[in-house]
């Protein structure tokens, strides 16, 4: 996961710990710069749920982002049959496992796109944010990237996929062609 996030191997000899830590101190430093890039002013990460309106712009820009991706990433990992909740670096939490792959997507898709969108001032960010990430999810067809990334992840630590069950039928009622709209089911 580091080496597909960071684009290079991560440091030998270390620990899980010191790659987190290791891990923060990057992304830190990549709010900064695309926070500088896009020309937003950037203090932190630091959100608040239980009090959304008290955030800072480029804040609640980053936290819709991130709920965006967190949900298509969730969508893939229900769909490829694995357990959101079994993370490698995240841990203890009901989605570890959906956070541990959205993170290697997230900057170069919605964090991006927050800081863009941040840097507008529109009158309705968290919106302006949802249908970039759609437009965007789209565009990069990261849905469609998402289970075989997982399945990269998993095979450096030789980890297989899970196999079928001979017992597995298909389902119910199967998908007809669909119309070719991306935008449209079957």
């Amino acid at each position: 996961m580091y080496a597909l996030r960071f684009g290079e191997e991560p440091p030998q000899r270390r620990s899980v710990e010191q790659l987190r830590g290791i891990e923060g101190a990057r992304v830190r430093e990549t709010y900064k710069r695309i926070a500088a890039k896009y020309g937003v002013e950037w203090k932190a990460r630091n959100y608040d749920t239980s009090e959304w309106d008290k955030g800072d712009l480029p804040n609640r820009c980053l936290s819709a982002a991130t709920a965006c991706l967190y949900g298509v990433t969730e969508a893939a990992v229900l769909a490829a049959g694995y357990a959101p909740a079994i993370g490698f670096i995240h841990t203890g939490k009901p989605l570890s496992f959906v956070y541990d792959v959205a993170d290697v997507y997230k900057f170069e898709t919605v964090v991006p796109l927050a800081f863009r969108i941040a840097a507008r001032r529109p009158a309705n960010p968290e919106q302006q944010v949802r249908l970039a990430c759609r437009d965007i999810f789209r565009e990069t067809r990261l849905l469609e990237r998402i289970i075989p990334g997982i399945e990269d992840m998993l095979a450096a630590g030789e980890i297989e996929p899970p196999e079928a069950f001979e017992e597995q039928v298909g389902p119910a009622i199967p998908n007809p062609e669909n119309i070719g709209d991306a935008g449209h089911r079957a």
